[in-house]
C-alpha cells in the first residue's frame, strides 16, 4: 500500500517523522494531487514545519526470505572513485552482507553477485549514492568491525 512520509520540525531544530497510508491512485499526478491536498490541510492544524514529503509506493508486493542467522551488525562499506570526481572517492554500505562472500582477511571481493550489485551504482546505471553521485570504479570492500 502507498503512503505519505513526512519529516515536520519543531522551532528547537527537533524532527519527527510521520506516515500516512494513502489510497492507491491511478498515476503520479493523482498521489501528488492527493498528497499537495493533504499537506495544505496538514500546514492548516500544526505549528511545525515541513521539512520533506515523499510519497513512497511500495516497488514489490513481497521480498526475499531472511537468511538463518542472518545479522544487521554485520556489513561491508565498500569504496570507489566517483565519476568525474578527479579522484574523489565515495562509499557505500551492504547491511547483512553474506558472510560466504567475505574473505577469511575481512575484505569483500569485488567479483561475481557483489560486482553485479554495486554495477548499479556506476556510471549510466540508474542508481545513485546518498549524495547524487555514481561511481567510476570501484576499488575495495571491507567488513565492518
Amino acid at each position: 500500500m502507498p503512503y505519505l512520509s513526512v519529516q515536520l520540525a519543531d522551532a528547537f531544530g527537533r524532527v519527527t517523522r510521520r506516515s500516512y497510508e494513502i489510497d492507491t491512485q491511478v498515476d503520479l499526478a493523482a498521489y501528488q494531487a492527493v498528497v499537495t491536498s493533504f499537506i495544505g490541510a496538514l500546514e492548516d492544524v500544526t505549528d511545525l514545519g515541513l521539512v520533506r514529503a515523499d510519497i513512497v509506493i511500495p516497488a514489490t508486493a513481497g521480498g526475499f526470505d531472511v537468511t538463518e542467522g542472518a545479522n544487521v551488525d554485520v556489513g561491508a562499506t565498500f569504496s570507489g572513485l566517483i565519476v568525474d570526481g578527479n579522484g574523489k572517492r565515495a562509499s557505500h554500505k551492504v547491511p547483512g552482507i553474506k558472510l560466504a562472500l567475505v574473505d577469511p582477511d575481512g575484505s569483500v571481493p569485488i567479483d561475481g553477485v557483489v560486482a553485479t550489485y554495486l554495477g548499479e551504482f556506476e556510471d549510466g546505471e540508474d542508481f545513485k549514492l546518498s549524495d547524487g553521485e555514481q561511481i567510476e570504479s570501484w576499488t575495495r570492500g571491507t567488513l565492518d568491525k
